[in-house]
């Protein structure tokens, strides 16, 4: 967590989160990679053979798991530290999904049917992709820097006013002084007409109520990530 981040010379918050990524990735590999070859030699005709077979890759799917739940504490840390990113997002919803397939790996074990779990993991893995959509994620990313900006005064403007349209609707929530530190500008330059339409820009415009583009004021200079 934090206090260990903190307290470890040379160790970054970045590096921390990345170093649980790749530890996940790779422990997810290769206890699929050993459960799925226990599968294919180990006899799975009695009872006891059934029994020992869950006894002994049980646990190893438990310490995933584990693994799974450490990589997510420490992408909250950073998220917390440092605010959220399309990226960090990202990696979030697929530290998640790995966790979700390992679940799926011990109730195959618990039932000793394996025949559904390819098609569960290519469904849970698109219905993250579009969940991920549904959310609206440079609307929630920004929702959410805001609201850590209001509780610890820090937040990067230069980050949140790259974002997309999306993101605009939050940004009319800042107070007037400081939208123009955050406010996305790129979604005003689009081509006129219906077949230049999508969703965001619409929102958008009916966020800005009509307004001007704000600009930029003194509070941007004291820019705090």
């Amino acid at each position: 967590g934090d206090d260990y981040v903190q307290r470890t010379t040379g160790l970054t918050y970045s590096h921390y989160a990345h170093r649980g990524f790749w530890q996940l990735v790779v422990a997810t590999l290769l206890t699929l990679l050993v459960v799925w070859a226990a599968a294919r030699k180990a006899s799975v005709e009695t009872s006891a053979d059934r029994l020992w077979l869950r006894g002994v890759l049980g646990p190893l799917l438990l310490m995933t798991l584990a693994v799974v739940g450490s990589a997510l504490h420490r992408m909250h840390v950073y998220d917390d530290a440092y605010g959220f990113t399309r990226l960090r997002l990202l990696v979030s919803v697929f530290e998640g999904w790995l966790g979700v397939v390992v679940v799926a790996v011990i109730v195959a074990g618990l039932v000793v049917r394996a025949g559904w779990l390819a098609r569960f993991g290519l469904l849970t893995g698109a219905a993250a992709l579009a969940g991920l959509g549904l959310v609206n994620p440079d609307g929630w990313i920004a929702d959410h820097n805001i609201d850590r900006y209001e509780a610890t005064g820090k937040i990067d403007w230069f980050y949140l006013s790259g974002l997309s349209a999306d993101a605009v609707p939050a940004v009319m929530g800042l107070p007037e002084g400081e939208r123009g530190c955050a406010m996305p500008s790129r979604w005003l330059e689009r081509e006129q007409g219906w077949l230049s339409w999508n969703l965001g820009r619409a929102r958008a415009e009916d966020a800005m109520g009509g307004r001007d583009l704000p600009e930029p004021g003194p509070a941007c200079v004291a820019r705090a990530v």
